[in-house]
């Protein structure tokens, strides 16, 4: 009876050893996700072993672990040892580095030797980051059963840490992108371009030739009796002609233009608002979302020079009205407004405002 036990073990032994090793000698195991940030952002944050524990899951998991660097702080060469009542010893060395693209790292687990491989690839959302963990069970019939359960022993951990690898990038990529939009909006033209026009409010209506003048332009609509309603559609259009300037190397120079197309009884104002130009581009750019490059009007109008509130703009017209009427001047269809200085910087009383109307021949 105990002969055919021990002949029962014996054969239970050898066939477990046996099925051993017809399992994969190369454990493999890998997580994978998507990251709102670029290949870039996400990389040199992997590469770089002084912020391995902004992300990776063990040092939360001990925080009394021990942790010495040696050689450079990140990419190839960096290494990260620790000591760990909990974890165990081991170190981690990075031995290939391709930029923005692959990082390998060495792993040595007291002595058992394994590879993790981080690829980055740009994707839909941003970027693919894949954690791969590769080792040798050699012909070790322990370290081959192991292996089975590496994806349960591990996985989780990867998980983990490539969620918190996904947040610590969109964070950086966020404050990237506001920085960078900051500086862009520091290096940007002014709302209001430094040369003011020449402006007059002691001066009456003035009859003058003008000349057309290169601008940047944009037809937009506001309630020409609701204050906030005209700031709000003047705001809109300028930034958006501020933003097609700077990505086409225009060089602005003059006081916002505000050109009347078109204005009804109800109070609907139509209106291109521009921005002049310090010339004509030699090749003018292409229009983009309702921006374009166009030119004033050439040709006798009357000018007159309003000082104060926007919203008392119809007192001026009046007065031109009624000097063209006095002087039997015919008046055109086309009128525009020239605001000389900034109202973000300018008492309201002080406000002044170039009005043109154009007279028919």
């Amino acid at each position: 009876m105990i002969r055919n036990i021990i002949i029962g073990l014996v054969v239970l032994v050898a066939a477990a050893v046996g099925i051993a090793f017809v399992l994969p000698q190369h454990p493999h195991m890998q997580r994978e996700t998507i990251v709102a940030a670029s290949p870039e952002q996400v990389f040199v944050i992997v590469e770089d072993m002084s912020r391995w524990n902004d992300w990776a899951p063990w040092a939360k998991m001990d925080p009394d672990i021990k942790q010495t660097f040696e050689g450079p702080g990140k990419g190839l060469g960096a290494k990260m040892s620790w000591t760990s009542e909990k974890l165990g010893n081991g170190s981690m060395t990075i031995v290939e580095s391709t930029p923005f693209k692959e990082i390998k790292e060495d792993l040595d687990f007291a002595g058992n030797k394994a590879t993790a491989t981080f690829t980055f690839a740009p994707a839909d959302g941003g970027t693919k980051v894949v954690w791969s963990f590769d080792s040798d069970a050699g012909m070790n019939p322990i370290s081959r059963y192991f292996g089975l359960l590496l994806d349960s022993m591990v996985g989780k951990d990867y998980e983990t840490g490539l969620a918190s690898l996904k947040a610590l990038a969109e964070s950086d990529a966020k404050a990237a992108a506001e920085l960078e939009q900051q500086q862009a909006a520091a290096a940007a033209p002014p709302d209001v371009p430094p040369l003011p026009a020449a402006a007059d409010p002691n001066a009456g209506p003035e009859v003058m030739t003008v000349e057309a003048h290169p601008i940047v332009m944009m037809r937009a609509t506001a309630n020409a009796d609701d204050a906030k309603s005209v700031s709000d559609a003047l705001g809109t259009a300028n930034q958006k002609i501020l933003d097609y300037a700077m990505k086409n190397n225009l060089n602005l120079g003059g006081a916002p233009l505000a050109i009347t197309v078109s204005h009804d009884a109800a109070g609907k104002w139509v209106f291109d608002a521009a921005l002049p130009l310090d010339e004509t581009p030699a090749s003018p750019p292409a229009p983009e979302d309702g921006v374009k490059v166009g030119k004033t009007y050439a040709g006798k109008v009357v000018k007159l020079t309003h000082k104060g509130s926007y919203a008392s703009l119809n007192d001026t017209y009046a007065r031109i009205h009624a000097y063209t009427k006095e002087n039997k001047l015919k008046e055109g269809a086309v009128s525009w407004e020239e605001y000389v200085n900034d109202p973000a910087e300018t008492a309201e009383e002080d406000l002044l405002t170039n009005v043109y109307v154009v007279l028919k021949e």
